[in-house]
């Protein structure tokens, strides 16, 4: 009886009906994107990527304080829609209300969108870059950065360059 009762609990776990199946790939967004770009992407309105409830929002050119950071924990313990998050310094305003040297905290993708490839600068040069980024303020109050679509190429280069650095990393008596 005992083992019946395992094996109907071990198909229940395991049934779509109760643990849901996983998206398809329609649900999945499996279109690369970048939330820091070296320059606007040529034929982009940047107000089109922002959700409809956006407010203040700034178009800057920016640095990269910290590094960007997983904010799920070792077991997504904690875990909120907000994927990554980071602090940044504002070199210069193209479009919106901010200041050259202001400090911001960031959230960084979103679990509700369903990217399947997110580009953040990972390596220590791509985090010593300048780059723009579209900052906005989400209805709860929270600062975060606006996708740009990105081709699968520049997805390909950004994400062999990552590769090469961990390859690099991993070698005996490395020191950054």
């Amino acid at each position: 009886m005992k083992a019946l009762m395992l094996a109907m609990a071990l198909v229940a776990m395991t049934s779509p009906a109760v643990a849901g199946e996983p998206p398809s790939a329609t649900a999945l967004n499996t279109a690369p994107v970048a939330y820091f770009v070296e320059r606007m992407p040529d034929g982009i309105e940047a107000l089109d990527n922002l959700p409809p409830n956006a407010r203040d929002v700034v178009v800057a050119k920016a640095r990269l304080l910290e590094p960007v950071i997983w904010l799920g924990g070792r077991h997504c313990e904690g875990c909120t829609n907000d994927i990554f998050g980071t602090r940044l310094e504002i070199t210069a305003v193209v479009r919106g209300e901010a200041e050259p040297g202001q400090v911001l905290n960031v959230f960084v993708g979103q679990r509700s969108d369903h990217r399947a490839f997110i580009s953040v600068p990972k390596t220590p040069d791509q985090r010593s870059r300048e780059y723009t980024v579209m900052i906005y303020l989400g209805e709860d109050g929270q600062r975060r950065l606006a996708a740009f679509p990105m081709s699968q190429s520049a997805y390909e280069k950004w994400n062999a360059e990552w590769l090469a650095y961990e390859r690099l990393r991993m070698q005996p008596g490395f020191r950054e």
